[in-house]
């Protein structure tokens, strides 16, 4: 006999991971207030089946204790054989059509022959047609005085409103981990199973939550009354967490090709790719939980993604020709969404923009010298409240400032950057200096700063967390982008007289208004 049905639970207390059901039935059996219909509902191997035969057994049995357990009970031994007539079961899977529901309201009013009451079990409920289930519909509301219902479901959303509300619905949960790893240790005791501390543990969480998985999972893998830790991985294609994590560091490294042959390896060496790819989302989502515990911004946003592309894998593997090919394709998009901007790319073309305007505004600067002073005083103004002294540090990470606002792609989490810049770099602080409160409170709200520090960590690999002041000036009268800076010092360093003056003003006037549109978005209204 299969260690699952060996095992199945003969009386309330052997009945595992259900307690708040248990407890809900015992206290009406004892107040006598049985409903005429209940409709069991959960995953797989969790007990629906077995609930229902206690259920039955208690409704007929002679005795019962308070406990809910069935000693010397002949009902509830006759029950468990199969044998006794009055508890009819029925698979809806392969009794579904409405010829079959009729012959059931048929036989429904004879009285029942060796019990006190007639159950009727119906398994798979869900399975039976329209037709059906408005055949019952009657029957089920008003049944004899003598009959009860019991509807099992795995699937509860194709089960009818209509004949839900007419049950008491009992929701089954997933059996916990470590309720199936004692439960495992149980029957291997009893087997006289030598079995791994670590093989039971991969067992249960392998069973996803079901007993009957699990005891048929251990009876498969015991080996001549040993159960060992590497046999377990290598029958259920189970791969170490050392290799999902190598893969992700390497990902997170940028070293996509490296990934991609880690992932090959492991399929040489025969890894189940379903399970690994299981493996892999099972071991993000641990870390995605430790990045939400410590607030990590960045962090979370990148794991969310790593999720996505590898959830998008996993439900496409059952359909791939080429087993390992979703896999590659989720690796190659992680390593496709840190490289889209190479950072030493933008540092070349910010430097060699640099270098070419530097030498015609120091030229002009110095035709200008000694015939407006007021305006170069003004230029010096201007240049020092948009370019503060920095340190190396923050030096160094306003290189890449650039592609990091590029790759921000949120449009107003983008808006609101360019309207800042950076202030100071300590540690894993960076503060953000803004001319006002609207870009500033914008930007900060939870959505924003994830999408900004998921950039600077895509960009420099750094989690860093942010912060914002106001600094008065930073930001001239349209407060756009902080390029227009230079715009403005240019525009000091080059007047040679009023009307000229008054006409270059015209014209930036013109240029930041059209900055500000396509920033912002909008219209001018005269």
């Amino acid at each position: 006999m299969s260690l699952y049905r060996k095992y199945r639970p003969k009386d309330f207390p052997g009945l595992i991971g259900q307690e708040h059901i248990k407890v809900t039935l015992l206290n009406a059996i004892k107040a006598g207030n049985i409903a005429h219909a209940y409709l069991f509902t959960g995953p797989r191997g969790t007990g629906k089946t077995t609930t229902a035969r206690l259920l039955a057994k208690a409704i007929n049995a002679e005795t019962m204790t308070e406990d809910g357990r069935f000693d010397g009970s002949e009902i509830a031994e006759e029950i468990d054989a199969g044998r006794l007539i009055d508890v009819i079961e029925i698979d809806a899977a392969s009794n579904r059509g409405i010829d079959e529901i009729r012959d059931l309201r048929e036989k429904i009013n004879y009285a029942p022959t060796r019990a006190k009451n007639k159950v009727y079990i119906i398994d798979e409920v869900h399975m039976l047609t329209k037709e059906a289930f408005n055949a019952l519909l009657k029957t089920l509301e008003e049944p004899p005085a003598f009959v009860y219902f019991i509807l099992a479901t795995t699937e509860i959303n194709k089960v009818p409103e209509t004949i839900i509300s007419r049950c008491q619905r009992f929701d089954f949960r997933r059996i916990t981990e470590d309720v199936l790893v004692k439960h495992l240790k149980q029957v291997a005791q009893i087997e006289e199973i030598e079995a791994e501390e670590e093989a039971i543990r991969i067992i249960a969480k392998h069973a996803r939550g079901g007993a009957r998985d699990a005891l048929t999972l251990l009876e498969q893998i015991t080996s001549g009354g040993k159960l060992e830790t590497e046999r377990v991985k290598t029958v259920l294609g189970i791969s170490n967490y050392s290799v999902c994590e190598e893969i992700l560091n390497l990902l997170d490294a940028g070293k996509t090709s490296d990934a991609a042959l880690n992932l090959e390896q492991a399929f040489q060496a025969g890894v189940d790719l379903v399970q690994f790819n299981r493996d892999i989302l099972d071991f993000l989502r641990q870390k995605l939980l430790e990045a939400v515990r410590l607030d990590d911004h960045g962090r979370t946003a990148r794991l969310i993604d790593l999720i996505g592309y590898f959830q998008e894998s996993y439900e496409k593997q059952k359909f791939s020709y080429i087993p390992e090919l979703p896999l590659e394709v989720a690796i190659a998009k992680a390593g496709l969404k840190r490289e889209l901007i190479r950072p030493e790319k933008i540092i070349r073309k910010e430097a060699a923009a640099e270098s070419a305007n530097r030498k015609p505004r120091e030229d002009t600067a110095q035709s200008t010298t000694g015939e407006e002073p007021g305006l170069s005083t003004a230029a010096e103004s201007v240049k020092k409240n948009f370019e503060p002294v920095m340190d190396a540090a923050l030096a160094d990470f306003m290189k890449a400032w650039p592609a990091i606002m590029e790759r921000v792609q949120v449009p107003l989490a983008k808006r609101c950057l360019m309207a800042g810049r950076p202030l100071n770099l300590s540690g894993n602080n960076l503060e953000l200096g803004f001319g006002n409160n609207f870009n500033k409170d914008k930007l900060f709200v939870p959505e924003m700063l994830a999408e900004v520090e998921k950039a600077i960590f895509e960009e420099t690999g750094k989690n860093l967390r942010l912060s914002g002041k106001i600094v008065e000036g930073l930001v001239v009268e349209t407060a756009v982008i902080t390029s227009v800076s230079a715009d403005l010092v240019e525009t000091a360093a080059t007047v040679k007289s009023p009307s000229a003056a008054a006409a270059k003003a015209a014209s930036k006037k013109d240029q930041l208004m059209e900055s500000a549109l396509n920033v912002f978005g909008g219209e001018v209204v005269e």
